[in-house]
């Protein structure tokens, strides 16, 4: 175990007691684990209980409903671990250092990543929610529901509160306050004049709306988040977690399109019937804090770790009412009514499930406790007061599990934060161990290797990317034309598809098969592009003088990997003849216009001709006895550059000088 002994000595007291081992090892012995030598000593820190506040507080007239109050023991204690948090960060640790584990998503999760953000810690969101429940994507679905019914008062509200459109409170009621029965929308449309702001969002929804009615709702919510700077906004008030909600939905919008007949309305009702969830990889190295269930957090872990949710229920807030008929009845299924009326089998089967709650109950606490390196806290929020003053802590939870078997190992500290004082647990390493360490240190003999002298150190070795070999690429990729940027890439996209895809299709099915492909992946091009990319292709596949590069043997964007010296090469090239004394290589380029000499596309796309000269070099080393040719295929032309050797040579030596 990669834990220190200070926790692993924890988890071994806390599983002998019986409550803790009981369905979780077959012996009565409880757990024995040993750490590795080098393992940090490491703390075990028990906080007391957050205790409900007695002292009745009156909060404001636009407190959300929906939220916990700021006086409840959620929202205290989840104040309290952000200001430790805090701490140790401002003391060095990286945020990713810090897990903190909750039983389950609810108030006490929801209120942990609030404070922490409120502290401007570094969060990585939910480690699992429902699409439809995320606040970008709701904005998101508010802007259709007010583009598809402009009477929906309500949805646009939402939707100009939200990132999209950023109003406040003070300036939505400007617009909605009496307005003579108009809708929100006419409201705003008729207070222009008023306001500058108001006239560049009626224009917004206006553009968006006509867009709506033309375009999929893929390319619609694209065109959104994209050109109009809509993840921009929802990043810059929401934090980078939003991005898998943003990420998600677009996917969703994609797969809505590959089953149904694209409609905005559509994809709305499936989007709300689907209930989508997204799970998190919180194993990606971000240097965030970490909030998530235990179960989640299975195969994690941290050097900081906060068990903070530890007084639920062991058999969960409801406890089941399908339930197995006891071993030896029946098979088969009860339903569980009140408690007055059952029946002895159903005692025994309502027992029975209880148990195996318990038991998966102490499972997740092993693995909660486990996941700490060399800091472990365990808190929690006591629930519920009697009438007599006394607090009700459910029987058999973590809390009660730690606390009946750890507290009379541990000592009084005053907490960190100067609140009162906790329960700290240490261990260290035994003495034994450090003795047998320190003798095997004294009798080691000198390795060889101490006293040799170290050969050269080899040159550090770089990956080269053949796209990337000229800057010259990036500035002549698009010339000067009559197509905008965008339309000029697709267009590329388009053509170096078809060139890979049909000649391996029969010719005689070839322009049907290229006209649909062009409908579907082009189509928001016109139909004479269409045709001109379908010339432009054909005029290349049907020239006989192309052939080799389309034969039998051929192979399309065939990878590249080779070492030249100290450098890696790493590549695709768009088309590759191997014969018995020769190799062919070629790449599409669809510049426009082609250059029509050697001399121009060295001056223009200098950096075409070094990627030859790279995968060229690498072939050479993998067919050393046959010559290597290269070639550029300009699409524009339909020709086919035959790029002489000595070019290739002299851009290859500027490549790698001597």
């Amino acid at each position: 175990f990669r834990s220190g002994p200070a926790v692993l000595g924890a988890v071994d007291i806390v599983f002998k007691g019986p409550r803790a081992h009981a369905g979780f090892v077959s012996d009565r012995t409880g757990t024995v684990h040993e750490w590795l030598p080098d393992a940090a000593p490491g703390v075990v820190d028990v906080w007391p209980l957050v205790l409900p506040d007695d002292t009745k507080t009156i909060e404001g007239w636009d407190a959300p409903f929906d939220t916990a109050s700021e006086t409840s023991p959620q929202v205290r204690l989840a104040r309290k671990i952000a200001r430790h948090a805090a701490m140790w960060i401002d003391a060095g640790l990286p945020p990713r250092d810090i897990i903190v584990l909750v039983r389950q998503r609810g108030v006490l999760f929801e209120s942990i990543i609030r404070a922490l953000k409120t502290n401007d810690i570094p969060v990585a969101g939910a480690d699992r929610l429902v699409l439809t429940e995320h606040i970008a994507v709701m904005d998101l679905i508010a802007l259709a529901d007010a583009l598809l019914l402009p009477q929906d008062d309500l949805a646009l509200a939402a939707v100009l509160k939200s990132p999209l459109f950023g109003l406040n409170d003070k300036e939505l009621f400007a617009i909605a306050w009496d307005r003579g029965g108009m809708s929100l929308r006419a409201a705003l449309t008729a207070r222009t004049a008023l306001d500058p702001r108001f006239a560049e969002i009626a224009r917004t929804l206006d553009a968006l709306e006509r867009a709506a009615r033309h375009q999929s709702p893929f390319a619609f919510y694209a065109s959104l988040l994209g050109a109009h700077q809509g993840r921009q906004k929802f990043l810059s008030r929401l934090g980078p977690e939003a991005n898998d909600a943003i990420d998600e939905f677009l996917n969703l919008a994609l797969d809505y399109e590959r089953r149904e007949t694209p409609s905005l309305q559509g994809f709305l009702a499936w989007l709300r019937d689907a209930q989508s969830e997204i799970k998190r990889d919180m194993e990606l190295a971000r240097d965030e804090v970490r909030v998530m269930t235990v179960h989640g957090a299975k195969g994690l872990e941290a050097p900081v770790v906060i068990l903070a949710d530890t007084t639920t229920r062991p058999e969960g807030h409801i406890p089941p009412k399908l339930l197995d008929l006891p071993a030896g009845m029946h098979d088969g299924l009860v339903w569980a009514g009140p408690k007055i009326t059952d029946p002895q089998a159903v005692v025994q089967a309502r027992s029975a499930a209880i148990d195996v709650a318990r038991y998966e109950y102490n499972r997740l606490l092993y693995v909660g406790l486990t996941r700490a390196g060399c800091r472990l806290i365990v808190c929690g929020t006591a629930p519920k007061t009697r009438n007599d003053g006394t607090h009700v802590i459910p029987d058999g939870c973590w809390y009660k599990l730690i606390e009946e078997t750890l507290l009379d190992h541990c000592e009084t500290v005053p907490a960190e934060d100067g609140e009162g004082t906790i329960w700290r647990f240490r261990k260290s390493a035994p003495l034994t161990l450090a003795a047998a360490t320190a003798e095997s240190r004294r009798e080691a003999k000198e390795p060889a290797w101490l006293t040799s002298v170290l050969a050269e150190e080899s040159a550090r070795i770089v990956t080269i990317t053949p796209s990337g070999a000229s800057e010259d690429d990036a500035r002549h990729a698009i010339a000067p034309s009559s197509f905008s940027r965008e339309s000029a890439l697709l267009r590329g996209t388009l053509v170096h598809r078809l060139m890979q895809s049909l000649p391996d299709i029969a010719p005689d099915v070839r322009a049907e098969a290229a006209r649909r492909y062009l409908a579907r992946a082009g189509r928001n091009l016109a139909e004479e592009d269409h045709a001109d990319i379908a010339a432009q292709v054909f005029g290349i596949l049907d020239n006989p003088s192309f052939q080799p590069l389309f034969a039998s043997g051929s192979r399309a964007e065939v990878p590249i990997v080779g070492r030249l010296g100290t450098s890696i090469v790493s590549g695709q090239v768009d088309r590759l003849v191997v014969t018995d004394k020769a190799v062919l290589i070629a790449d599409y380029k669809t510049n426009r216009p082609a250059p029509r000499t050697l001399d121009d596309a060295l001056k223009m796309h200098r950096g075409y001709v070094r990627q030859l000269a790279l995968y060229r070099a690498v072939l050479a080393k993998i067919y050393p006895a046959r010559a290597i040719r290269a070639a550029l295929i300009w699409t524009d032309s339909a020709a086919l550059m035959d790029i002489p050797a000595s070019a290739l040579d002299a851009e290859f030596a500027m490549l790698t000088p001597a």
